[in-house]
């Protein structure tokens, strides 16, 4: 389903903007990011981010090789095109597997003394029928390396692919054949993307990428609500890079399409960029470069990528003097010009404008990092683990369902899924990999299933499709044999939703469980990163419906992700889908004000759980009354730039906000002049 420009404008008319202001330099605080990145993120890159634990894959499975010592476009690019192929034509999970403690290039997991490294994928065996099998084999053809396992094995899943992103490349600077040649490359066909400008983009698409071309305002203004309305994600490699970060709206100056930076990159060449961008880089690049973040998903690469990004017009990245990169934006790979937070760099990506419910960013330096050499590949494959990276989190997402693992032939049972996320309506396809299985409603979320009476197959799948409005498709799979058979837990529906005190209540409930020793809650600010938030005790073996319930009094401010892990007593484990909901903050919060100190201008970043006036106030430690101005407030985040007009001897002052006669919040600041 399209939706026009004129509908795209008629609807930000009717919706507020929640961002504010965005101009000022120095630190920024992710207020609403909670545990979104562990440790000083944006200063020091040594961090891991928590992870989801081991998960038993079964004897049978396929193992993607993705770490083969020589890397080529056989066995480095085109597994990204057999995994799109499972996923997106025949309804088949993949397993992304990284090992959330290892160090660059490092081993994601051992089976059979063969270390396997660079994010491998692997196909559970439960979904490898006969049809699977084929495209395989087909795959190995095309020079995929891989084997199937003769034994289990505990691997660090990091998630499920089961869905892939609508992708719109820009066509308007007549470079489009470089990304074009990335997607032949790993054999991803052109179907999975369109091509236009900017001003076509609509609610439907979920991946913008630009391979080249001089952005302005006018031209590529549509990236602003593509990103914050739509959450929708954006890749942006050369000069455009840093023409784009310096495009500003001269209505509504707070709308700058400064994604990753505080005030804008130094432009590529002298005059080149926008108006307010004032500096320039100054040439190449200045090595070494470093590597950060070797379990992000980005980072699943073999080798350094820095050669064919030195090509083109831009091959690194700096912000303004007067700028910074985002707290949030997390710096992969750096060059040696300049320090923390204003380093260069050549990869970089984060949440647009440090914002929860925006899409993601990714630059990547360099005109053309395409070809067949190693380093070539592994720039190729930080787009395309973007690529993978945006159709996760874009997805339709099914939040809880009931299919039994087990079912007698003759019989009619009930099965069901739920839906959230996409653009509704939805279609569903139900589908059985047991020939003569039959559906009472084929094409409903809710319907009965029957097995033949004379069935051949011992076991088999369950899928149902499911595809939004905008032709976004995700599945679930599900195992089942005939007679008695039980999974370790069955899981019936997993719901959160915020209460009426204001924390999230989160519920479960199971159709039967067997050796279930405990569950565990896990949370997260981003979907991917999660930390453990509470254990719950197992019922061990039951065979009828149970269900839990478990409260999160101080829930994220913005989106919370949740997602339940079992635990057999035998220490294997298994995780389901994931949950969200979005809280509100409610008092304002996450006062900051940078830079501190200051000199006669500084800037206030916080949350509000509402719209309305506020008065900034500015006082002397006597209590003298030095700055006073009436802000208008946003609900959720606020950043407002201050300019004192007093001159200001140099010494500490209190910044405080007020609501009418009533305090809200203040901070102690810093002036230097």
């Amino acid at each position: 389903m399209k939706i026009s420009l004129k509908q795209r404008q008629e609807t930000r008319l009717r919706l507020r903007m929640k961002t504010a202001i965005i101009v000022s330099a120095g630190f920024l605080t992710a207020v609403f990011f909670g545990t979104l990145f562990i440790g000083n993120v944006g200063t020091v890159k040594t961090s891991k981010a928590a992870g989801p634990g081991f998960q038993t894959i079964d004897s049978g499975s396929y193992i993607i090789d993705m770490g083969q010592a020589t890397q080529t476009v056989a066995n480095g690019l085109v597994p990204y095109g057999m995994v799109y192929d499972l996923v997106k034509n025949y309804s088949t999970p993949v397993k992304w597997v990284i090992n959330q403690s290892k160090v660059k290039d490092g081993t994601d997991f051992t089976y059979n003394l063969v270390n396997y490294r660079g994010g491998p994928f692997i196909i559970p065996a439960a979904y490898i029928t006969p049809i699977v099998q084929a495209r395989i084999t087909y795959w190995n053809t095309r020079g995929v390396k891989g084997l199937y396992t003769t034994s289990t094995v505990d691997v660090p899943t990091y998630s499920e692919l089961t869905a892939m992103p609508t992708m719109f490349i820009d066509n308007s600077s007549g470079k489009q054949s470089i990304i074009e040649n990335y997607f032949i490359a790993a054999e991803i066909p052109a179907t999975a993307y369109i091509e236009g400008v900017p001003s076509q983009l609509g609610t439907c698409s979920d991946l913008w990428i630009n391979p080249h071309g001089d952005p302005t305002w006018s031209s590529h203004s549509y990236l602003y609500n593509f990103a914050i309305l739509n959450g929708s994600f954006v890749f942006s490699a050369c000069h455009a890079t840093s023409m784009m970060e310096g495009c500003k709206n001269t209505v509504a100056p707070f709308e700058q399409l400064n994604f990753l930076t505080t005030n804008g990159l130094k432009c590529y060449s002298a005059g080149k960029c926008q108006a307010g961008i004032t500096e320039t880089h100054g040439g190449n690049s200045t090595p070494p470069y470093v590597h950060y973040y070797p379990s992000d998903p980005m980072m699943q690469f073999i080798g350094p990528i820095d050669a064919p990004l030195s090509g083109g017009s831009e091959d690194w990245y700096q912000p303004q003097s007067t700028s910074a990169w985002r707290p949030t934006t997390r710096r992969c790979i750096t060059t040696s010009d300049g320090v923390a937070p204003n380093e260069g760099i050549l990869m970089a990506y984060g949440p647009a404008y440090g914002l929860a419910n925006s899409g993601w960013v990714m630059y990547e330096a360099g005109h053309d990092f395409g070809g067949t050499g190693t380093a070539a590949v592994a720039a190729q494959r930080a787009f395309l683990n973007f690529m993978i990276f945006a159709a996760s989190k874009k997805s339709v997402q099914i939040t809880s369902y009931n299919i039994g693992t087990s079912f007698n032939p003759s019989s009619i049972d009930n099965i069901s899924v739920t839906v959230n996320s996409g653009t509704p309506p939805y279609s569903f396809q139900w589908k059985s990999s047991v020939s003569g299985v039959t559906f009472g409603s084929p094409n409903s979320a809710s319907t009965t299933i029957k097995i033949p009476p004379a069935s051949a197959k011992a076991s088999g799948l369950i899928t149902v499709d499911v595809v939004d409005a905008c032709s976004r498709k995700n599945f679930l799979a599900r195992p089942f044999k005939l007679g008695s058979f039980v999974l370790p837990v069955v899981l019936s529906s997993f719901t959160a939703a915020l209460n009426s005190e204001k924390v999230v209540q989160l519920n479960w409930s199971t159709a039967s469980e067997k050796d279930n020793d405990y569950f565990t809650i896990e949370r997260s600010a981003d979907g991917f990163n999660f930390t453990e938030l509470m254990k719950v005790k197992g019922a061990g073996n039951s065979n009828k419906m149970l269900s839990y319930a478990k409260t999160d009094i101080h829930p994220l401010v913005g989106n919370s992700y949740y997602r339940l892990k079992q635990t057999d007593y035998n220490g294997k484990s298994e995780t389901f889908r994931t949950v969200s909901i979005r809280t509100k903050a409610t008092e304002v919060s996450g006062i900051k004000v940078f830079p501190n100190p200051f000199n006669g201008t500084f800037s206030a970043e916080f949350e509000s759980p509402s719209e309305g006036n506020m008065k900034a106030q500015l006082f002397s430690p006597s209590g003298s009354l030095m700055h006073s101005e009436t802000i208008n407030v946003t609900e959720g985040h606020n950043d407002y730039k201050f300019q004192v007009n007093k001159p200001l001897t140099t010494g500490s002052y209190i910044f405080r906000l007020t609501n009418g006669d009533d305090f809200v919040t203040a901070v102690k600041v810093f002036c230097e002049e």
